[in-house]
């Protein structure tokens, strides 16, 4: 009776150890297959939140270049960045404007 006191407590420390283990390994497989479909042509948002549309992959160092504005690319690494199809709908919203042309001066503003 006296060793199970013991035995207990360390089986159960090893079943915790088990199942993290198991999770982490199920979370590296979803990293892993999210950054897979990430490919040319893809919108994406940067774990900062800037959004880019992907231009190049480097899968040998784990790169993608990415288009952030016309004649402006960036390298990002794949694991900072997120498939904006793929994120919540207050994240996929474009920027009011960003594809308008630009409003023409009030009458009031005047430039010098």
């Amino acid at each position: 009776m006296n060793s199970l006191v013991y035995i207990l407590p360390l089986a159960l420390l090893f079943a915790l150890f088990v199942y993290g283990q198991r999770k982490r390994r199920q979370q590296a497989a979803l990293e892993a297959e999210r950054m897979s479909q990430i490919g040319f042509g893809d919108d994406v948002m940067t774990t900062s939140g800037l959004y880019g549309t992907v231009v190049g992959r480097n899968d040998a160092d784990g790169t993608a270049q990415l288009a952030i504005a016309p004649g402006v690319e960036v390298k990002w690494a794949l694991a900072a960045l997120r498939d904006a199809k793929s994120l919540p709908g207050q994240y996929r919203k474009p920027m009011a404007g960003a594809d308008d042309e630009a409003d023409p001066p009030d009458e009031g503003d005047s430039a010098p």
